[in-house]
């Protein structure tokens, strides 16, 4: 019996080799099942009412870019795919439910949008893209000049500002009750309330891209223009290049940035400080390039922004007003 109302669900599903290669099977797709994996392990139930609407009005956003047909065959177990964000809808909207509150209304997907680019694939990293302003992108893709800042200023920002986040640290919640802790001599300890784990990094430097193009992002950031880098790889090489001669026993690296939720974990999911995020930023889609300093983090006390040119980036990129 389903006790939440479900919107219409997507129609097509992975393949039956996917699904079988995950351990799956099409009642991992079907809401009294996701109303029933809840019963089982309530992840939210000691989040606060205001904690929980916010965590609903972050995954409605999330849902609007995730909820497209070609991620219907994805699994449900990854974030790229659609069926995982009508997981996560159902069972906050099944919460307010438990609690006795208002249930939400349900997002509705928000269908086919033109893009002017777009990767073949829906997991794709083969374009990448860079949003800002006008000044600041011409600058990019006419000389290849940019700015590196350091992670910790990432923090600083104001609420409302989609960049701010702790890029230093990384937090998770384990449902309190549910979670044995042991001392050292073998004693358990009796957990009251959630308990947080946290990792840490030291200061790093790092530039933020996305690996698709997203009008939403232009709405959320205000920004109204981005260069499109069709070559990635020769880009990364070029940055590569530029920042080892001014760091050069420094560790660079790109990546995708891996989201998790932080009340509900995954099995062998990443959680990184420099190269997994909350989920509540995954419409951001951020592929981003690393500077860390690894082992000579102990001898630094701050780390500054500056600036580097790459010359022209014209042969490897597209300019795209909005």
């Amino acid at each position: 019996m389903i006790h939440v109302d479900s919107i219409h669900l997507p129609s097509r599903y992975p393949s039956k080799k996917v699904l079988n290669s995950g351990n799956q099977n099409i009642h991992d797709y079907e809401p009294e099942f996701w109303e029933f994996q809840y019963e089982v392990y309530r992840y939210l139930k000691n989040v606060s009412d205001e904690k929980l609407t916010k965590r609903y009005e972050e995954l409605c956003r999330n849902f609007k870019v995730f909820s497209s047909n070609d991620r219907d065959i994805i699994p449900i177990n990854i974030f790229h795919s659609s069926w995982y964000w009508y997981r996560k809808v159902h069972q906050t909207r099944y919460e307010f439910f438990l609690r006795g509150l208002p249930v939400p209304d349900y997002p509705e997907p928000r269908g086919g949008i033109t893009k002017p680019y777009t990767n073949i694939k829906p997991v794709s990293y083969e374009i990448l893209y860079r949003y800002g302003h006008l000044k600041s992108i011409i600058s990019l893709y006419a000389l290849g000049r940019t700015k590196i800042r350091p992670a910790s200023t990432y923090k600083d920002g104001i609420s409302s500002d989609p960049r701010t986040d702790d890029e230093k640290t990384k937090e998770r919640w384990y449902v309190g009750g549910q979670l044995k802790i042991r001392t050292k001599n073998g004693d358990e300890i009796r957990t009251i309330g959630d308990v947080k784990s946290s990792i840490s990094a030291c200061d790093y430097y790092v530039l933020c891209f996305s690996y698709d193009f997203e009008p939403l992002i232009f709405e959320e950031f205000d920004y109204d223009c981005c260069i499109v880098i069709k070559r990635p790889r020769k880009f990364a090489l070029r940055l590569e290049t530029e920042l080892k001669k001014h760091f050069p026993e420094w560790y660079f690296h790109h990546n995708p940035i891996q989201y998790f939720d932080p009340f509900e974990h995954a099995k062998n999911e990443c959680f990184s400080p420099t190269m997994s995020k909350d989920f509540s930023f995954a419409y951001q889609m951020e592929y981003r390039f690393i500077l860390d300093p690894l082992k000579k983090a102990e001898e630094i006390k701050s780390l500054p922004e500056f600036e580097i040119e790459l010359g022209p980036l014209d042969d490897i990129c597209e300019l795209v007003r909005m």
